[in-house]
């Protein structure tokens, strides 16, 4: 009986273990981002980041991390679509004020990109931006 709860527990680990290693998330982009920027509420320094899918919903959710995993930020996206595949990967920021917001990320060969859900951060500063415009 001990044997058999022995290879049961064994194999039960070993399952785990494989769905475990299916879990982990999919480098999209690896970036060096020369300016700070925010990413929903979120601030992040200049420097070397990695744009990976998020393992429990990788059709929206993306996972941003700092290449010493300081900073680190679960996003929400939604798709957005070319006609054609997208010729370089890119990340593409808008400015408002002196504050830039990751808006969009495509990567080469796809003709599937990611949108960022606008925050209230960035309509705040959007806001601002038109207000001292005029």
């Amino acid at each position: 009986m001990k044997t058999i709860r022995m290879l049961f527990t064994i194999a039960l680990l070993l399952g785990a273990a494989s769905i475990y290693t299916q879990a982990e998330s999919q480098t999209l982009l690896a970036v060096s981002i020369p300016f700070g920027f925010t990413v929903g509420d979120q601030s992040f320094p200049a420097g070397d980041y990695t744009i990976s899918d998020s393992f429990v919903h990788p059709e929206t959710v993306i996972q941003l991390r700092s290449s010493d995993s300081k900073y680190f930020a679960v996003i929400q996206t939604h798709p957005t679509y070319s006609l054609d595949p997208f010729a370089k990967s890119e990340l593409i920021f808008q400015r408002y004020g002196s504050v830039y917001f990751l808006s969009q990320i495509r990567t080469q060969g796809e003709s599937t990109g990611r949108e960022l859900l606008e925050n209230r951060a960035k309509a705040l500063a959007k806001e601002r931006n038109d207000t001292e415009g005029k």
